[in-house]
């Protein structure tokens, strides 16, 4: 649901693996480095559109609470405020098509993990 439908109109497994950007005709095309794991069957990556709570973080035990978790994008924001859509971990989430300057379009660097490790404690 939310804003990761928006992602997988195009970005499915099946459609727009290397495409992003607009690039022009005859441009060279992205695809990552090394084999990879796209496919019709994205059941092995992250899981989105779900309720992203104290009461998850808790239950699960190896996340932080994102209401009082700082994300590191703003000065005083946390994970909810920052990276959360109506509560929910979305694409957007951890990926910003429109700007950022982190491989893979990346919110913030992933350098040692950063990135995962701002909802993940281990």
């Amino acid at each position: 649901d939310g804003t990761s439908k928006l992602c997988l109109s195009c970005h499915d497994g099946t459609i727009a693996l290397n495409a992003f950007g607009g690039a022009p005709a005859g441009a060279p095309v992205f695809m990552p480095a090394g084999p990879t794991l796209l496919g019709t069957d994205l059941s092995n990556d992250h899981p989105v559109s779900f309720t992203f709570d104290a009461a998850l973080a808790t239950t699960d035990g190896a996340l932080f609470n994102p209401v009082t978790t700082l994300s590191g994008l703003t000065p005083a924001g946390t994970i909810q405020t920052d990276m959360l859509f109506s509560n929910k971990l979305q694409c957007a989430s951890c990926h910003n098509p429109h700007g950022a300057g982190f491989p893979k379009f990346l919110r913030k660097s992933n350098a040692g993990s950063a990135l995962c490790l701002t909802c993940h404690n281990k």
